[in-house]
């Protein structure tokens, strides 16, 4: 994450002056390869996110002119390859899986060191999803009997695609290993979504790597 072919675009959303000069110190020292936009309100961040079509947002829940959830989905529609980092102080079990159904992929608490806000970008850039394991345990806790029967219904194919997700592996890294082209990864994609019933693909994400857990776990105790 040193160095980029080309410039890209970061979306901060957050009315802490702290915050702002945290972040800017972040991009500037870590990210040079980005540049930053920063809106304190619901409305900014909007505009700036239909103009630019961010790669990254860092957004807060508590805005003074809106939800931080609708945002979420509104920076998805304007810019639906935007990943989303939630930084909040609002309760990570209450407000983070909220937040990954809105499309967010990942959920830090503000409190958190920098180099834990840089760890987590990272991590979403790289199309994985950031959460801490509570909040991971809390989101397969409401992983109904139904979506976990349903990875019976995977096509051998979907199921290769699936536990490679479960690896942390990115679309073109499954495209490469399966030879095949990274839209047939996206369209297979799709349709575990469907048969597992997941709303996003942060969703599908935490399933794959949950599974890849327990079939390690179940491997181990055999």
């Amino acid at each position: 994450m040193s160095t980029y072919p080309e410039t890209r675009d970061l979306l901060l959303v957050d009315d802490h002056p702290i915050i702002l000069v945290a972040v800017k110190a972040l991009v500037e020292s870590k990210m040079p390869g980005y540049r930053l936009h920063c809106a304190q309100t619901q409305a900014a961040a909007i505009e700036i996110a239909a103009r630019v079509k961010p790669t990254l947002a860092v957004v807060d829940l508590a805005l003074p002119d809106g939800d931080g959830l609708d945002l979420i989905r509104k920076l998805k529609e304007l810019a639906a390859d935007c990943k989303v980092l939630v930084f909040s102080m609002q309760s990570e079990l209450r407000y983070g899986p909220r937040a990954l159904k809105a499309g967010a992929s990942g959920y830090l608490m503000k409190g958190n060191r920098v180099a834990a806000l840089f760890e987590a970008l990272q991590m979403i850039e790289a199309g994985r999803v950031y959460c801490s394991p509570a909040l991971t345990d809390e989101m397969m806790r409401s992983w109904s009997k139904s979506s976990a029967a349903g990875i019976e219904t995977l096509s051998d194919r979907e199921f290769q695609v699936f536990r490679l997700m479960g690896e942390g592996r990115s679309t073109k890294e499954i495209s490469k290993l399966l030879e095949i082209s990274s839209k047939t990864v996206d369209s297979h994609r799709e349709n575990m979504k469907a048969k597992l019933g997941c709303s996003n693909s942060t969703e599908l994400l935490l399933q794959a790597r949950d599974w890849l857990g327990m079939a390690k776990g179940n491997s181990r105790d055999t």
